[in-house]
């Protein structure tokens, strides 16, 4: 009878220890995903905030604000077409960094975070508190950075997904 207690012991001991990894391993996997999404909001903010910084210093700066808006283009073009050179580059940059190794899913969900995050900011800050008025979403370079922080995220995720596939 002692081999057969040992060997149900020792069977015991392997489901613990195979139960004790999973619960392991999934507690890990739960932590890090509010870490994730924690990045994944950072990174939507200082992109957002790139495009504030800038702003403000284009409107403390009497010469560069003073440039006429380009009507159903841009209000502010001296903000907004820098801003569009600079922004896939910023978000492509953080999204090879949020994305090591992931599927082009994943970079479309955090283009979709990225986008709607300045798309709440510009709503509450810009348009609401700094009284832009809705005015604001009438300008071609809104809408086109707004997609291009959906689009260049999208595309990085599938990128690296075909790269990590081959």
């Amino acid at each position: 009878t002692t081999p057969k207690t040992d060997s149900t012991h020792n069977w015991s001991r392997q489901v613990a220890t195979d139960e004790s990894a999973d619960r392991s391993a999934h507690s890990k996997g739960s932590f890090e995903m509010p870490q994730r999404i924690v990045r994944a909001l950072a990174y939507a903010l200082l992109i957002w905030l790139t495009g504030f910084v800038w702003g403000s210093v284009v409107f403390m700066t009497p010469a560069l604000k003073s440039v006429s808006s380009i009507p159903y283009v841009s209000r502010y073009p001296l903000i907004s077409f820098p801003l569009l050179i600079v922004w896939p580059v910023l978000a492509y940059l953080l999204a090879r960094s949020y994305l090591k190794r992931t599927s082009a899913r994943e970079g479309f969900k955090l283009g979709v975070l990225f986008a709607l995050v300045n798309f709440t900011l510009d709503l509450l800050v810009l348009v609401l508190l700094f009284k832009n008025g809705f005015a604001y979403f009438a300008s071609l370079t809104v809408w086109l950075a707004y997609f291009i922080l959906l689009a260049v995220p999208w595309f990085t995720g599938r990128s690296l997904a075909s790269t990590n596939r081959a």
